[in-house]
């Protein structure tokens, strides 16, 4: 009977070191296919333990930090990166273990070799068969050429507008003494080619601001710099301030407001270009002889402003494509460089301010542009 206990225990001994045996070459193989991948991979990858000792990488680290592949393996992560650089390292492991999401930012880094180099990474977290974090792996690639032609565009776009700027405001000025007649009475045919010359010389003025603007706000250049200001205020200034141009075309600006004063926590020039771009396009776009029509209202804490004018209605099919760059429409007035890069950029704005913009067209003619945005945002904003 012993025998049998004895037999029965042995092959079931062999048996569990068969599986044994087999789980441990597919688990070797597993991390061999996970090697082989990463090895060679085309970007810079290395896989961490929590400790930040390496357990293996490619080619590409030891490219960026200059030390040897062999000599990465078990290397500590502390002593690659100087001290200054682990916050960011660490930090980033720690947000990694709490909200088990994956990382992506971009960093300056000075690697072993004492070089400062642009890096945009992904870090993801790695788990175990309990689906606990136990490492971490690391995907970068080297951007500083990205970077060098980066700022060769913005010296490009600054230089550029700067050159068109200052002769064009040159210009505007030159055409306001004419037109005010400081070099003598002019006669209305005179008179009338100098107005349009002067409002061309403004459009091309406004043409190169939006563009730089809107330049800066795809490139991430646009920070917000939120305060707290009065928007009602800040609306009845513009309003007064187009009166002039809604004067040429016989336009009368009405104002409706419940409230006599609203603070809102926002960037106050960028709130401000929004405003001057809905409400210049209403006044440009409109019919003449009609009222332009802004609303303010506060619905429990979010903010809405709109502008109402009569114009030729907007096939649905382009009120969708109005806030986008270059936008090409049916309406040949939409077409304008300076009116599609102006709400492409309005529209980028208010998305900063974690608000929505829209447009609504009716077979009457009545057009309405506005925008929500919250009033208390001061939190999301500060995050920007």
């Amino acid at each position: 009977m012993n025998n049998y206990i004895i037999l029965a225990a042995a092959t079931i001994f062999a048996v569990y070191l068969g599986i044994q045996n087999i789980y441990l070459n597919k688990l070797k193989t597993r991390n061999n296919y996970l090697k082989s991948a990463i090895e060679n991979f085309p970007l810079g990858t290395y896989l961490k333990d929590l400790d930040g000792n390496i357990i293996f990488s490619n080619d590409e680290l030891s490219k960026a930090t200059g030390i040897q592949k062999n000599e990465l393996i078990n290397k500590n992560i502390k002593d690659i990166f100087p001290s200054e650089d682990m916050f960011l390292i660490e930090s980033g492991d720690r947000e990694i273990i709490k909200t088990g999401k994956a990382l992506n930012f971009e960093r300056e880094f000075i690697t072993g070799n004492n070089e400062k180099h642009n890096y945009r990474i992904i870090k993801s977290p790695v788990y175990d068969k309990d689906n606990n974090i136990n490492g971490f792996i690391i995907v970068f690639k080297n951007i500083d050429k990205e970077k060098e032609l980066e700022q060769s565009k913005e010296t490009f776009i600054a230089t550029l507008t700067h050159d068109l700027k200052s002769p064009t405001s040159a210009q505007i000025n030159m055409l306001n003494l004419l037109l005010n007649g400081h070099f003598g009475k002019l006669n209305p045919e005179q008179h009338e080619m100098i107005r349009l010359t002067c409002c061309s010389c403004k459009y091309m003025s406004e043409l190169v601001a939006t563009i730089l603007s809107t330049y800066s706000c795809d490139c991430c250049a646009l920070k917000l710099n939120p305060a707290s200001f009065d928007i009602v205020e800040l609306i009845r200034s513009l309003s007064r301030g187009s009166e002039s141009l809604a004067n040429e075309k016989q336009q009368q600006i009405v104002f409706n407001h419940n409230m006599e004063t609203c603070m809102v926590y926002a960037d106050r020039l960028q709130i401000k270009r929004v405003i001057v771009n809905l409400l210049s396009n209403a006044i440009t776009y409109g019919f003449e002889k009609t009222a332009i029509k802004l609303d303010l209202v506060n619905n429990d804490g979010n903010i809405e402003f709109s502008i109402e004018n009569k114009s030729r209605p907007i096939p649905e099919s382009d009120l969708k494509k109005l806030f986008k760059r270059f936008t090409k429409t049916e309406m040949s007035h939409f077409n304008k460089v300076s009116t599609s890069l102006g709400l492409y950029l309005s529209k980028q704005i208010i998305d900063l301010h974690n608000g929505h913009i829209y447009a609504k067209s009716f077979e009457d003619g009545t057009c309405i542009f506005g925008f929500r945005l919250p009033q208390k945002c001061a939190e999301n904003l500060l995050k920007k």
